[in-house]
This record gives C-alpha cells, sequence and structure tokens, in this order.
C-alpha cells in the first residue's frame, strides 16, 4: 500500500521535474520512491515550488532543492523552517543533490556547503565500441564470457524473474560483505537489497528498462535504468554472478547497446559512493565529465 501511495505522486513530481534540466540521477521519481522503505516523502508546495521532504528516524532533510522556476532564498528559508518544525534547525536538516549551478541560490554566511561524490557521465559510443588500448581490459573480459558461455542471453526482465534476480542479489551482497570489514558498506549492501527489490516490484509504473543475463536459462545477471533526460541514460543498478568472468563487463556493454536505448547518446553511472574501488571501476571506463553535486544545511546556534 505504501508503495502505491507513492506512485500515486509520480505525476506531480514529474511535472515540476520536467520544468527545468535534469542534472544529476536523482532528478528522477525513481530515485526517489527507491528510498520508500526508508523515508516518509512529504510533497508540499513551497512558493510555487515543490518541495520533496523525507522523514526519517534521525529527522528530515529535502531530497532535491526545491522544484520549479521561481526558486529564491526566501524558499530555501521556508523549506529549513518546514524542515525545523519551527524550532531551531538541526544538523540532519539539509538539501541534498544540488547541482553546482545552483549553489549561487544559497548566497554565503548562513549556510554551509558540503561537496558529495560526482557522478559518471559517458559518451554511449564508447561504451559499445570499447575501442583502443584503453578499453583493452574491458574487451578482454567480454571476449572471455562470450568464449566461455556459449548459450547466453540478454533479455528484457518479466515479473517472472524477480525470485530468481533476488536470489542472485542475496549471494551477490554475501560475496561482498566477504571482502569487506567495513560496517557502512555492508549496511549499504543490505538497504540496496531492498532498494532492488522495491524497484524490480513495480518497474513497469516507473517506466524502467530492465534486463536479465541467463545461461542455459539461469539468470546471472540483471540490470536496470531510466531515462533521464532526452539524451541521457542512468544505469541504476547492475548485479552480476561473481563466479562467471566477464559477466559484468559483457552485461553492461550489451545494455548500452540494446535496442531500447538507441536515442540516447550518453550514460550516467551515478557516484562511486566514496569507495575507492567503485571509483577504480568507473574511472577505468573513461568518463567524458565527472558532475559535481552539493549538500547544504543551515548554520546552528
Amino acid at each position: 500500500m505504501k508503495h502505491l501511495a507513492l506512485l500515486d505522486q509520480k505525476p506531480l513530481v514529474e511535472s515540476f521535474l520536467n520544468q527545468g534540466p535534469r542534472p544529476l540521477s536523482s532528478y528522477s521519481f525513481v530515485s526517489i520512491f527507491a528510498w520508500g522503505d526508508f523515508f516518509d516523502f512529504e510533497f508540499k508546495m513551497i512558493n510555487d515550488c515543490l518541495g520533496i521532504f523525507a522523514h526519517g528516524e534521525t529527522g528530515s532533510f529535502l531530497y532535491l532543492p526545491p522544484l520549479g522556476k521561481s526558486l529564491d532564498s526566501s524558499t530555501i528559508d521556508s523549506a529549513f523552517e518546514h524542515m525545523a518544525k519551527g524550532g531551531v534547525p538541526k544538523a540532519v536538516n539539509r538539501i541534498e543533490n544540488i547541482p553546482e549551478n545552483l549553489l549561487s541560490v544559497f548566497g554565503s554566511g548562513s549556510y554551509n556547503q558540503y561537496s558529495r561524490p560526482v557522478e559518471y557521465l559517458y559518451a554511449k559510443e564508447d561504451l559499445i565500441a570499447l575501442k583502443g588500448n584503453a578499453y583493452k581490459s574491458q574487451r578482454h573480459d567480454c571476449n572471455l564470457f562470450v568464449a566461455h558461455q556459449k548459450a547466453h542471453v540478454f533479455e528484457p526482465y518479466v515479473d517472472a524473474d524477480f525470485d530468481t534476480c533476488r536470489d542472485l542479489y542475496e549471494r551477490w551482497e554475501i560475496h561482498r560483505a566477504g571482502t569487506s570489514n567495513d560496517d557502512v558498506y555492508k549496511a549499504m549492501l543490505q538497504e540496496n537489497r531492498l532498494v532492488h527489490g522495491r524497484v524490480l516490484k513495480c518497474w513497469k509504473p516507473l517506466g524502467l528498462i530492465a534486463r536479465v543475463l541467463k545461461v542455459e536459462g539461469q539468470v546471472i545477471g540483471y540490470t536496470f535504468g531510466f531515462a533521464l533526460d532526452e539524451n541521457t541514460f542512468v544505469v541504476y543498478a547492475e548485479i552480476s554472478d561473481l563466479k562467471i568472468p566477464g559477466t559484468a563487463a559483457y552485461m553492461f556493454r550489451s545494455f548500452c547497446a540494446d535496442e531500447e536505448l538507441i536515442k540516447f547518446s550518453r550514460i550516467n553511472t551515478m557516484d562511486d559512493f566514496a569507495m575507492p574501488n567503485v571509483a577504480r571501476a568507473k574511472q577505468a571506463y573513461h568518463p567524458s565529465a565527472l558532475i559535481a553535486s552539493y549538500t547544504v544545511s543551515k548554520e546552528t546556534t
């Protein structure tokens, strides 16, 4: 029921997102819906702008800067007042996912600004062609997969694939958790299990493009994403069987080359969660641009 209530807000959110550019992957209803198991979202009009507030156990924050053409400092101040519910702003009260071009709205003196991990943007044709020495490793992985997995298919996800994709994630999570002593990383793995399950359950109304990679009928990988704007496609998730060499590289290349992505010229793979191993993997594909993102909080006394 909570899923359906949040889905009802999709037309409203999309109507405001469509009023301006979508510079970050978070500028999508999918990105909001994905975290519905962790936050109660509130959609509130402030000075003709739409504020998307996320309320959790520790307090409230604004998931995006207020959406609308009339965003100004008074709207920002009103948003912080709402998060504080008439009291003194708390440290947790903040605005997330602020693109660089909007930082000027916050002025100076009364706000703290923090850099978030950058998002990675690629030219799609580079990810498909994998030309030159720069992509030697990725070509090797793709060729290795094709050579050893003759009976493979890369096909559209259907509801009947849900259980096998969930099982694959659990195996992947166990393996990943076993390679790290970082409690934050392990918690993130658990959170994303819920995120993936939630989004895959509602892939149709969300407008996702989702694919599964199968060998002899068994799911060994899944990936899904969404259109951010007319030129940019966001690859939101990619889970593969870590025991089969080349699976991730082959699936990523296949997804980028998918017929349903033909109209997009750019691929956004979101951020690296400030994790060096993830950053190295994304840098290895030679992004054409790194997109800055910021968080702003109000100075408290």
